[in-house]
C-alpha cells in the first residue's frame, strides 16, 4: 500500500485522541473511496458509447465499457 501524509486540524486531532481506537488510515481510506465514486457517479455518461460505467485510475477518467480516455 502506498503511503501519504495528511493533515488534520487542531479540533479533529483532539477528537481522535478521545477516540483512539478508531483507525485514521482507515477512515482516510473509505473517505477517499466515497468521494471517488461520487465523482465517477457525477460525471456522467461516455460520449463515444453512452456507458455510464467511469472509473478514475489516478489520473485520468476510463470508460469501462470501450475505454475512451478523459484527460
Amino acid at each position: 500500500m502506498k503511503k501519504v501524509t495528511i493533515t488534520i486540524d487542531d479540533e479533529v486531532w483532539k477528537w481522535w485522541k478521545k477516540n483512539s481506537w478508531i483507525n485514521l488510515s482507515q477512515l482516510a481510506e473509505r473517505e477517499l473511496k466515497r468521494i471517488r465514486a461520487l465523482e465517477e457517479r457525477v460525471l456522467g455518461n461516455c460520449p463515444k458509447c453512452g456507458s455510464g460505467k467511469l472509473r478514475f485510475d489516478g489520473k485520468n477518467y476510463k470508460c469501462a465499457k470501450c475505454g475512451f480516455e478523459y484527460s
